[in-house]
């Protein structure tokens, strides 16, 4: 057991110094980053192009239809009938009675809620009182419930990027609640039902790593900034464009160690493929948006970028996986 233990070490020990080394010239060198904004196109400015919307499940409704829901891309904003459990922790707060009838979305629904209403086509405020869920989700914590009010600008200065689809930062107004095939497919083609090469990620076209990493930057890798409207979120970012050319990131995160385990590990994996031309691994190696989101997580390649979160020995959790976001606000 202890020369199997030791083993594993040692190959991971190699494969970590052959990663490493990857990255190097022959004279031992750092190689040369690589310009991130020197490929693609961008639609930074341009008006939201009409797309595809409900049309998607009219051929996807039996492989996609039943689970999208239940997806967590799909739950960004919730109307209130669509989650009961959370409407029960709002009603069992009396301070926040009188705002129950204009609430028509919540936000978020893992570890925090805030509460939202319409004020206008494609618009909303944000009540300004944030919902902080225990580990167990059977209590929650309130924060802000001393002075309640309406914010018509947060949603737009801070959340629509990624919890609203198609959004116009010139208007602050956006075209569906929550996510859907827009935000990762783009601006798809009709005549990909002949030829599925034409939309984005499907089987004959999921071989671009920039590509694939932009578009799940786009909302994931945090704390970054637009060039164009100095909004934490990218200026009309569509799927297939280089996000690195509107939104503007600080790479260094991903070696602070002070930085949390969960954004740490998307700072690292974006900075590899965007500045050192990685492209052996990108976010869809092991996450997988339809159906079994750990299916491929469980299947990868044991590589060091996986040591972040997990054992070297065991490949068990190694470390807490936490998030904390300054935008977001928790």
């Amino acid at each position: 057991m202890k020369v199997a233990k030791i083993t594993t070490l040692l190959a991971l020990v190699i494969v970590a110094i052959i990663f490493q080394l990857a990255g190097r010239g022959v004279s031992g060198q750092e190689q040369k980053q690589l310009d991130p904004k020197a490929w693609g196109s961008n639609h930074v400015g341009k008006p939201v192009p009409e797309y595809i919307q409900d049309d998607c499940l009219f051929c996807h409704r039996n492989n996609i239809g039943p689970t999208w829901q239940l997806d967590a891309h799909a739950k960004t904003m919730l109307e209130p009938e669509a989650a009961p459990e959370l409407l029960g922790f709002i009603k069992s707060e009396s301070r926040l009675d009188k705002f129950l009838k204009d609430l028509q979305f919540f936000i978020g629904s893992r570890n925090h809620i805030r509460l939202a209403k319409k004020i206008g086509y494609g618009r909303l405020a944000l009540l300004n009182v944030r919902g902080d869920f225990s580990p167990d989700k059977k209590e929650i914590k309130w924060d802000g419930l001393d002075q309640i009010s309406w914010d018509q600008d947060k949603f737009y200065n801070k959340c629509a990027g990624c919890h609203a689809t198609a959004v116009d930062t010139g208007n602050k107004t956006y075209t569906s609640f929550s996510l859907d095939c827009y935000t990762c497919h783009g601006d798809t083609n009709i005549d990909h039902t002949k030829d599925t090469s034409l939309i984005l990620l499907s089987k004959k076209r999921r071989n671009d790593a920039k590509v694939i990493t932009s578009l799940c930057a786009q909302c994931h890798l945090r704390e970054g900034k637009s060039r164009s409207t100095g909004l934490p979120y990218p200026n009309n970012f569509i799927a297939g464009d280089n996000l690195f050319q509107d939104f503007e990131v600080d790479f260094s995160k991903a070696d602070d160690a002070n930085l949390n385990p969960g954004d740490r590990h998307i700072y690292r994996n974006v900075r590899d493929v965007v500045l050192r031309g990685d492209e052996s691994i990108t976010c869809l190696n092991c996450h997988q948006v339809h159906g079994n989101a750990t299916l491929r997580h469980r299947r990868i390649l044991r590589v060091p970028i996986c040591s972040e979160c997990h054992a070297a020995d065991s490949f068990k959790n190694a470390v807490k996986y936490k998030v904390h976001s300054p935008v977001c606000e928790y």
